[in-house]
């Protein structure tokens, strides 16, 4: 996949209008250097020779994010769109950022910004692609995680509900009768669901292609758009403290 500077435009759009109403709204918003942005854009998709520059998804997820985290193409919001920007290219070969913390993902930007990361600012990329690389989890293909709310609405379109998430399991039912038990997972101080266990709820409630669902029609139809929203819900806290760096 490649990703354009266009494609950058809109994601920086998605994330200016998430925070519009916040305490740290993007303002002010656009793009304050286009040929900055467009090197950005092109760098992880380079060529030395006849080979990439950047032969792995996590090199050029990592060039990406290096770029876009210090050249400050946009006025505002830069070290979010390197994150998002990454998670975009990394999702595009299904890896997800699920194995850090929120307080690890906010430090590893702060520093990367602030050229902490590594004595020589050369090792930089490297050392970014290595942290991408440790800290991405390898999707089942087609699946994406979930939050409670998430998956309660997906499933709603499909006749199942969902008990509230007030005990450590809930039970998921249809027409009245309990279907399948779960973990409380996805809501606010627990991790989403991972990719593996809603394969299995799918697999356990007949929701897969074999079933004639397959991933469009369980999710919906899914984009840059889709992915970026999706990271912003799942690391809001991250956005948030960036936006106050």
């Amino acid at each position: 996949m490649t990703i354009t500077a266009d494609d950058l435009e809109d994601i920086h759009d998605i994330i200016v209008d998430w925070f519009a109403s916040s305490e740290d709204p993007v303002s002010p918003a656009g793009v304050a250097n286009r040929s900055m942005l467009e090197s950005a854009a092109g760098r992880p998709f380079q060529t030395v020779g006849n080979a990439d520059a950047y032969p792995t998804i996590f090199n050029k997820a990592a060039a990406l994010f290096h770029s876009l985290v210090n050249n400050h193409a946009f006025y505002n919001g830069n070290k979010r769109m390197a994150l998002i920007g990454a998670q975009v290219i990394l999702a595009n070969d299904n890896y997800w950022l699920e194995h850090s913390s929120d307080n690890e993902m906010f430090e590893f930007t702060r520093m990367a910004a602030a050229h902490e990361l590594t004595e020589d600012r050369a090792d930089e990329p490297a050392y970014i692609s290595e942290w991408f690389e440790a800290n991405s989890r390898r999707v089942v293909k087609g699946e994406h995680p979930l939050k409670y709310g998430e998956l309660k609405t997906i499933l709603g379109r499909f006749g199942y509900d969902i008990d509230p998430p007030s005990g450590e399991l809930l039970y998921i039912w249809k027409d009245g009768v309990r279907v399948e038990r779960i973990i409380k997972q996805g809501i606010q101080g627990f991790r989403p669901y991972h990719t593996d266990y809603i394969s299995g709820l799918r697999k356990r409630l007949y929701l897969t292609a074999a079933d004639g669902i397959d991933s469009t029609l369980f999710y919906g139809q899914k984009g840059i758009s889709n992915i970026v929203s999706q990271f912003i819900e799942l690391r809001i806290e991250v956005m948030r403290r960036l936006a106050k760096t």
